[in-house]
């Protein structure tokens, strides 16, 4: 499954990131992603489902997740 936002999401949606950060946030998204998607689940919602039918849900998703690795 891909993830819910990439490195060039984070750069052009929070700031660029040095190398040490690229890395980081490289193994965060994916655990992000992940973690969303459990959360969905034990609610009975398919959160991939529910973003590829939605542009406006898959970009506060992605906002999420640029917000949540950014700290």
């Amino acid at each position: 499954m891909a993830d819910f936002a990439t490195i060039d999401d984070l750069i052009n949606l929070w700031r660029p990131l040095t190398p040490q950060e690229t890395e980081r946030a490289t193994a965060l998204l994916p655990v992000v992603s992940d973690s969303l998607r459990i959360e969905a689940d034990k609610v009975g919602k398919d959160l991939d489902k529910m973003v590829a039918d939605n542009e406006t849900y898959a970009n506060v998703v992605k906002s999420v997740v640029v917000d949540i690795v950014s700290r």
